[in-house]
């Protein structure tokens, strides 16, 4: 409807002046000009002829300017100018493509749509003649992210068929999936892991510089140290150096997966706030105000013990300042089968889990994430209540990526080095690349990866 309208809109305006405006004939440029004139140039409504070039619509100052059409050889272009260039909205139709949209200086420039001869269609906001974001529709289905200079899916993006048998979100590369994606195809086991220009490699996490990562620390990162140093064992302080904060390490298991040098800044810190309803961490206010000045995204954890959600729930609130920048509480669910049962089963442990969860959203308006291990999800968290299912999940497990779960972030290893910190450190990965964790931090962590 829109396009009909602004045909009509421009008809209309060639047709009240060609029928109420008088007319002159002259040679101009290369061509021959026949049309209204000022000052002896092209001013309003006219038509200009040369050898395979024709245009007809308005001038100013001896130049296309407004509404118009110009055809040259195969292609023709109806819309808007300004001092002879396309700028405005417009249609181009040539014998390969069409593009309908908006224009700046000759380019794409805008919203619109480009359509090739195959008719296979690119939409979105264009820049300069570029579409960095956007959606494509072609035999192959419906894509929806970022493209490359050459329209093919470079960066992030979703391909779903027309038919929704084939799913694929991820990232790309020059048109193929490549690096971490997951896809899930009718009558095919679910891929989730890397990719290599369009070949599945696994659920074999690989890392490097463009993963985002994060540390968890407790009271036992401020514990002094012996090193050795030649021959000599030398006490540290237990102090982190908050300014030289670096993954080094990611520990031994893991670093054969690295694909380049292990220098990683660290985007997110855990810190251990609290435990039961009477222990709390006497590092946790500083670790956090140090972290936050950084720009580290801080998030806390309350340790959760075989007893009433409720109560620690309280305890945890108490003791710990969450920022509205901050990420979400976590409950860390470490608990032994003894302790289990001591509890009184599973369904106890689960409904006071849930007690904590509750409390702690309605206070921090937050969603908690859940901090368990892939042995406690495989043996007690499948049986829990579909509610409490619903929540984020940071795994521990050390050995390959096997989510099951919500999964938001990964503990890959506990044996990790970090500069600025003695001692091992846990080391985390988030469940997808900057982009998508940008894209949850500035939706107050509401847009999951």
């Amino acid at each position: 409807m829109k396009c009909w309208r602004f045909y009509i809109i421009v008809c209309f305006s060639f047709v009240v002046c060609f029928c109420g405006c008088q007319e002159s004939e002259m040679p101009f440029g290369k061509g021959i000009y026949t049309g209204q004139l000022k000052n002896n140039l092209p001013e309003g409504f006219g038509r200009y002829q040369a050898d395979g070039i024709y245009y007809e619509g308005e001038w100013k100052n001896g130049l296309p300017h407004g509404f118009g059409t110009y055809c040259h050889l195969d292609s023709c272009f109806a819309g808007q100018f300004e001092k002879g260039v396309w700028t405005g909205s417009g249609r181009l139709t040539t014998d390969s493509m069409t593009y309908e949209g908006f224009w700046k200086d000759g380019f794409f420039n805008g919203e619109g749509c480009y359509t090739d001869f195959s008719g296979t269609s690119w939409s979105g906001v264009w820049e300069n003649g570029k579409l960095n974001y956007g959606v494509r529709i072609d035999s192959s289905g419906i894509y929806t992210g970022s493209f490359n200079d050459s329209l093919d899916p470079s960066g992030f993006g979703k391909l779903a068929d027309l038919e929704e048998l084939f799913f694929y979100e991820g990232n790309w590369h020059e048109g193929k999936p490549h690096q971490f994606g997951l896809q899930v195809e009718t009558g095919k086991n679910l891929r989730i892991g890397y990719w290599e220009h369009g070949a599945f490699l696994g659920e074999k996490m690989a890392y490097n510089s463009s993963r985002v990562y994060g540390i968890d620390i407790s009271r036992y990162q401020h514990k002094a140290q012996w090193i050795k140093r030649g021959r000599r064992r030398i006490r540290t302080s237990g102090a982190i150096n908050w300014n030289k904060l670096q993954i080094t390490h990611l520990g031994t298991a893991n670093n054969k997966n690295a694909v380049e040098n292990i220098s990683f800044p660290i985007s997110f810190c855990f810190i251990k706030s609290t435990q039961g309803v009477r222990i709390y961490s006497n590092y946790y206010a500083q670790d956090a105000k140090n972290a936050r000045s950084r720009g580290i995204k801080v998030g806390a954890y309350h340790f959760f013990s075989p007893m009433k959600g409720k109560p620690q729930a309280d305890w945890f609130l108490k003791k710990t300042t969450i920022l509205k920048e901050d990420l979400p509480p976590v409950l860390d669910v470490e608990l032994s089968s003894s302790q289990i049962a001591k509890m009184g089963g599973e369904s106890v442990m689960f409904r006071e889990m849930q007690a904590w969860l509750t409390e702690v959203e309605r206070a921090t308006g937050k969603k908690p994430i859940l901090y368990v291990s892939q042995r406690f999800i495989e043996k007690y968290l499948r049986h829990a209540p579909q509610k409490l299912l619903s929540y984020n999940v940071w795994i521990a497990r050390y050995g390959e990526y096997r989510p099951y779960v919500k999964l938001l972030f990964w503990q890959l290893s506990p044996f990790g080095r970090v500069e600025g910190i003695n001692g091992n450190v846990d080391i985390d990965v988030f469940n997808g690349n900057q982009e998508q964790f940008d894209r949850y931090v500035s939706s107050n962590y509401t847009i999951q990866p």
